[in-house]
């Protein structure tokens, strides 16, 4: 069943201090890096996420114990502290209260693995895994430098130049599986930094550069054809991650 979130961030506020006194009587023992962090926490409002996930829930059966916008808290607050392990995050809330209670859950009483992964199956819009098929040819590997220690050649004809009008062809429609990311995202961090002139919609530019930056992860696949072993092939592969991909 849906939950409903009546005291929306005052709520968490209210709760926090209360349970953060019980735990550090002295508040000035903390470390002034877990005050920061703290900080960024307590003015973070992610309130309206439960009223925008309210029809991802079934209207019928026991209500639900954890606020869509704890999970999302949580996981935001894993990110910040490098945890990349949902199963190390659910271990971890469970020994440490202030993670707990700076998530928005009581210090006794924290979510495990299968609830987490509850909320990114609702985050995700589609019942396939993957946006991208698993069957799919390999990307052609780039052209390297003729001598020892080249570069790279820019291939700007047919990556820069094909890109602006790429992204104005295609139009991602409104049920992609990831459009309630976004849709988060926009309401909540975009449309805010915005309205706290933080960001002037009027005078945005785009800028990039060279620099080779890591997107995602390898990508991994394993042939699926009867091709000899090592020859390379231009059969397609069948990709354990499709929309992974390298930057």
């Amino acid at each position: 069943m849906l939950p409903v979130n009546y005291g929306g961030h005052a709520a968490y506020q209210y709760t926090f201090v209360s349970e953060f006194l019980a735990l550090f009587p002295d508040p000035f023992a903390v470390p002034k890096q877990t005050w920061d962090i703290i900080v960024k926490f307590w003015y973070l409002d992610l309130s309206e996420t439960d009223t925008i996930m309210q029809e991802f829930y079934s209207l019928l059966g026991k209500p639900a114990t954890r606020f869509p916008s704890c999970l999302l808290r949580s996981y935001l607050l894993s990110i910040m502290l490098k945890v990349d392990s949902i199963t190390e995050w659910s271990r971890l809330l469970k020994i440490t209260p202030l993670y707990a209670i700076l998530s928005g859950f009581p210090a006794d009483d924290t979510p495990d693995v299968g609830t987490f992964y509850d909320f990114f199956n609702r985050l995700w819009q589609s019942d396939k895994d993957n946006y991208i098929s698993q069957i799919k040819h390999k990307k052609a590997k780039p052209e390297k430098g003729k001598k020892r220690g080249d570069k790279t050649p820019c291939d700007t004809d047919s990556a820069a130049a094909k890109l602006l009008p790429l992204m104005q062809r295609i139009h991602l429609p409104n049920n992609n599986p990831f459009f309630l990311v976004f849709r988060l995202y926009k309401a909540q961090f975009l449309d805010e930094s915005v309205r706290r002139g933080l960001v002037n919609p009027c005078h945005i530019s785009l800028v990039g550069d060279g620099t080779p930056l890591e997107t995602a992860r390898l990508e991994r696949f394993k042939r699926i054809c009867n091709c000899p072993k090592g020859s390379d092939c231009g059969c397609k592969r069948k990709f354990s991650q499709p929309d992974c991909n390298w930057g």
